[in-house]
């Protein structure tokens, strides 16, 4: 029950995090492009991002960790399901990209912080933010694929 529930949380927050990446996103190309003040709003906009996407790998990494039946449980494991494409995606590649977009993002925000003016504040947020959502949309289990997954997935 504890899994279907988190499993549920975990499948619906990717939806907050990807819609409001691309808010997100938006934000900071008009910032760069129009040659905009770093606002206190986009502050915040970064922020909310950065702490939803937080979220989100704190919910997969309990997945994987504790609650997850598809997890390799060692190394052994790790390579039998190296050749079994639905347990390689969720047993790797899946974790893999998101904790690489979670270290990008991150990245890019303090890169973005520690910028002397608006323009480069916009610029450094842009490119980290693109390579993290890029990051995201390739891990994510979307139907149609050997590995997909509901868009929307129900409780229970």
């Amino acid at each position: 029950m504890l899994y279907q529930g988190v499993l549920f949380l975990h499948s619906w927050l990717r939806w907050g995090v990807v819609i409001l990446g691309l808010i997100t996103f938006a934000r900071a190309v008009r910032g760069w492009a129009g040659g905009l003040e770093w606002t206190r709003t986009d502050q915040r906009v970064r922020l909310l991002f950065i702490t939803l996407l937080d979220s989100q790998v704190l919910l997969g990494l309990s997945l994987y960790f504790v609650l997850s039946p598809l997890t390799p449980r060692s190394l052994e494991g790790l390579r039998s399901v190296m050749s079994i494409s639905v347990l390689r995606f969720f047993g790797l590649e899946h974790a893999t990209t998101m904790l690489m977009a979670l270290v990008i993002a991150h990245v890019a925000s303090v890169a973005s912080r520690k910028a002397r003016d608006s323009t480069a504040k916009h610029r450094r947020w842009v490119v980290g933010l693109l390579i993290a959502l890029l990051c995201i949309v390739a891990g994510i289990p979307w139907p149609g694929l050997p590995y997909g997954r509901p868009l929307l997935r129900t409780f229970g």
